[in-house]
C-alpha cells in the first residue's frame, strides 16, 4: 500500500479517515495523498480550501507522513476522487462516513457509493473516530460463491501486511436458510481453493453464524468477537440492498467497524 487517496470535507468524518490513514501509513510507509472538491473557480473558495489545508497538515497525527495534497474545481465529487485515484496510483481510498448508522446506508451514501460502484480501487469507509489504531482481527463476510474467490487475494494481502487473523463467515438467515453441511461444504471448498493452511503461516477461523437478517449477523459477530475490520465483495451495481436486507438504525451498534469494499472483477 504504496499510495493511500483519502477525500476530505474538512469534516469531523473526513479526518476520522485521514487519522486512520495515518495509521497505516505509519506502519507501510505509505504516502497520504488528500484531496478536497471545490465547487467554482471563486478564489476565495479556492484559497480558503489551501487555508483549511495549511491546518491540517498541523495535525499530530500527519507528523513524519509523506502527504500530497490536490484541489480539483467543480463537476461531480466523485468523479473527482477517482480520477485523483488514477493520477496518485492509489492503492486504497479511504472516506469517512457522515455518520450513518447501518452498513447498508454507509455504502449507499452518495459520494461513496458512487466511488464504490464505479470504481475498480478498494475503498475503506469510516464511520467516526477510531480509538484503537490495530488491524489484528478481519472478517471476510462472504456466501463463499466461486467470485468470492476471485477477491479473496486482497484480503489475504491486507491481513498478512498487519499479521491479522481472518475470520471466512457465513451468515445464516431465515429467509436465507442454508444447512450447516452445506454451509461447510462451501468454505472448505474455498480454503482448499485458495490452499489456505496453518502450516504456511495463515491466519484463519471458520465462523458459522444466525441472524435474523445478513447486516444484523456481520454486526453482531463483530462486537462479539472484537472485530477490527469487515471485508466485503462488491459489484459494480447497487449490489448490497440485496445482500443486506433493510435494518432499524437504532439496532446498529455505534461502534462499528471500518468496512473494506473489494470490486470483483466483471
Amino acid at each position: 500500500m504504496k499510495n493511500l487517496l483519502v477525500p476530505t470535507d474538512f469534516s469531523e468524518y473526513a479526518e476520522a479517515a485521514l487519522e486512520y490513514a495515518a495509521f497505516i501509513a505509519k506502519i507501510r510507509k505509505s504516502t497520504i495523498h488528500i484531496l478536497t472538491v471545490v465547487h467554482s473557480t471563486d478564489e476565495d473558495e479556492y484559497n480558503k480550501a489551501e487555508e483549511q489545508f495549511k491546518v491540517l497538515l498541523k495535525k499530530k497525527f500527519l507528523a513524519n507522513i509523506n502527504v500530497e495534497i490536490y484541489i480539483k474545481i467543480g463537476g461531480d465529487i466523485s468523479e473527482k476522487i477517482l480520477e485523483c485515484a488514477e493520477e496518485a496510483k492509489t492503492d486504497l481510498i479511504l472516506m469517512g462516513s457522515n455518520g450513518a448508522s447501518s452498513v447498508s446506508e454507509i455504502l449507499m451514501g452518495s459520494n461513496t457509493e458512487k466511488v464504490v460502484r464505479k470504481s475498480a480501487f478498494n475503498v475503506l469507509t469510516i464511520k467516526h473516530r477510531m480509538t484503537n489504531f490495530k488491524i489484528d482481527s478481519i472478517v471476510f463476510a462472504s456466501d463463499f460463491s466461486t467470485e468470492s474467490n476471485r477477491i479473496f487475494s486482497v484480503v489475504r494481502g491486507f491481513a498478512e501486511k498487519f499479521n491479522a487473523q481472518i475470520h471466512l463467515l457465513k451468515i445464516n438467515t431465515p429467509t436465507h436458510f442454508e444447512p450447516t453441511r452445506v454451509s461447510m461444504e462451501k468454505i472448505n471448498y474455498f480454503i482448499e481453493n485458495e490452499r489456505l493452511s496453518p502450516m504456511a503461516g495463515d491466519k484463519y477461523k471458520i465462523a458459522l453464524y444466525s441472524d435474523s437478517t445478513q447486516e444484523l449477523g456481520i454486526l453482531n459477530y463483530c462486537i462479539e468477537n472484537e472485530i477490527d475490520l469487515v471485508a466485503l465483495g462488491t459489484h459494480k451495481q447497487p449490489f448490497w440492498q440485496l445482500m443486506f436486507e433493510s435494518t432499524s438504525q437504532n439496532l446498529v451498534s455505534h461502534s462499528f467497524r471500518p468496512v473494506l469494499t473489494i470490486p470483483i472483477p466483471e
